[in-house]
């Protein structure tokens, strides 16, 4: 018994092309722009255009200033604790930008002749002058010179009370336009 492989009565199906004879696929031609991937590296241009052109603010540099005519002014008494002082400067900007902060370091000599460093002492404009106390808000321009005021509200109990040696720890200043 020889078995079709049609049933009866179905039509008859033509027999499998060969491998070669597959009809055309289309296919995305190599001329197409890939957009994701242009899309991407435009927004990485763009991001890395914005970061260098835009002025970057404050920076920590290098600002050569000077701070002269030391005084030591004892602070007003707040809540009955009356051992702060003031330590008023004059501070000259030789730099070529505008100077918006400053932090500054006092050595101290106690009685036995041993030092005492306190650090981290913020620079500010003295109280009484034309200025705001924030250096941020007015800055110190190159060239200028202005009188400061650094608190310090617990000085060493044994401070042979001389002017203490000012150090300058960080300079932050204005890029130039």
């Amino acid at each position: 018994m020889v078995i079709s492989p049609n049933p009866p009565g179905a039509p008859n199906i033509p027999p499998r092309q060969s491998g070669d004879d597959h009809p055309e696929v289309q296919r995305i031609g190599k001329d197409k722009v890939p957009w994701p991937v242009l899309m991407l590296c435009v927004l990485a241009v763009l991001v890395i255009a914005i970061i260098t052109i835009l002025p970057r603010g404050r920076k920590t540099t290098k600002v050569a200033v000077q701070l002269s005519q030391l005084e030591i002014v004892p602070a007003p008494a707040v809540g009955g604790h009356t051992g702060a002082v003031y330590l008023d400067a004059l501070l000259h900007n030789t730099g070529t930008t505008a100077i918006t902060e400053v932090d500054v370091g006092a050595t101290f000599v106690e009685n036995n002749g041993t030092l005492k460093t306190i650090n981290g002492l913020l620079v500010e404009d003295m109280p009484g002058t034309r200025h705001s106390h924030d250096l941020v808000n007015d800055p110190i321009k190159p060239n200028e010179s202005r009188r400061v005021s650094i608190y310090l509200e617990e000085p060493p109990t044994e401070w042979n009370h001389q002017p203490p040696q000012i150090t300058v720890e960080n300079v932050s200043a204005t890029t130039p336009p």
